[in-house]
């Protein structure tokens, strides 16, 4: 029998079996969340997303996320999917959900994707950024965005120590020990360092990360950045493929989750401008 729809209450109901899946643009401060993924007790931005959208749509939905985030962890571009068993108004869904959201969270797109796009499976490369607040005093704008290291870091000798991260490497030294997911390898296709006015962003593009990975290696960075090491240090932990050689790990607060790429077919828009997108700069 050929699918056919009503409408009801500006929902497009589907008279079979069957569900519409939705792509979500998201952007949050991670510092007023204890991470992305649900948590009992506690809140996180995946228990807003779905407790905000079953209150406006009026039904049980679960909220997939292109990958989690820690505590403190904040996002630009995050990517999460939902399905529904019937078709969203996407203007009117759109400002309705930001409408109860919290201050700290807000839905950037909405969008109807094919029902094979998966928000983490189907994810090419992920693109992270930490920014350091590089001067002596410290910045009420910066504050919750940042991490505030006085000490003048040598950025020369940080970049050359990111040029040994470029391409497929085991980053076990990289990784928090005793996490539960085998993986260990990764293919880093950008990583490069800018300062500008005294606040220096690192970027690492991958196709995966490990957990606590940017975080460890902005650690070991700032070690090299403080000459404590060579750069040819960074070389030497990659290569020791052992936790206890790298550095500490990073402040949560500076670390931004700042674009998840995919394939074009899936056509998930990406609300991002294109003078920032590291992808045609490394190319």
């Amino acid at each position: 029998m050929k699918n056919t729809l009503t409408i009801e209450n500006n929902k497009f109901i589907s008279e079979e079996n069957t569900f519409f899946r939705y792509s979500l643009i998201v952007e949050y401060v991670g510092s007023e969340f204890s991470g992305s993924q649900r948590q009992p007790g506690v809140k996180t931005v995946q228990s807003e997303l779905e407790t905000a959208i079953k209150k406006l749509l009026q039904c049980d939905i679960n909220v997939v996320f292109s990958g989690r985030t820690d505590k403190g962890v904040h996002a630009k571009n995050q990517i999460v999917h939902f399905n529904v068993p019937f078709e969203l108004n996407l203007h009117r869904f759109l400002y309705s959900l930001n409408a109860i959201l919290s201050k700290h969270i807000s839905v950037k797109n909405v969008q109807k994707v094919n029902k094979n796009f998966h928000s983490q499976k189907s994810a090419k490369y992920k693109w992270y950024r930490y920014s350091i607040n590089n001067k002596p005093q410290r910045s009420v704008w910066l504050e919750k965005t940042s991490s505030h290291i006085y000490e003048k870091l040598n950025v020369k000798a940080m970049q050359k120590a990111l040029g040994f991260l470029i391409g497929k490497h085991d980053f076990t030294s990289f990784k928090k020990v005793n996490t539960p997911n085998p993986v260990k390898e990764c293919v880093m296709i950008y990583a490069g360092i800018r300062e500008k006015a005294g606040v220096i962003n690192i970027d690492l593009i991958a196709n995966r990360f490990l957990y606590n990975m940017v975080r460890i290696i902005v650690g070991t960075l700032i070690e090299i950045g403080k000459d404590i090491y060579p750069p040819e240090h960074m070389l030497k932990v990659l290569e020791e493929k052992n936790r206890t050689y790298a550095g500490h790990t990073a402040e949560a607060c500076g670390l931004t989750l700042m674009l998840v790429g995919y394939e074009e077919k899936y056509n998930v828009n990406m609300e991002i401008n294109n003078n920032e997108n590291l992808l045609c700069k490394a190319s």
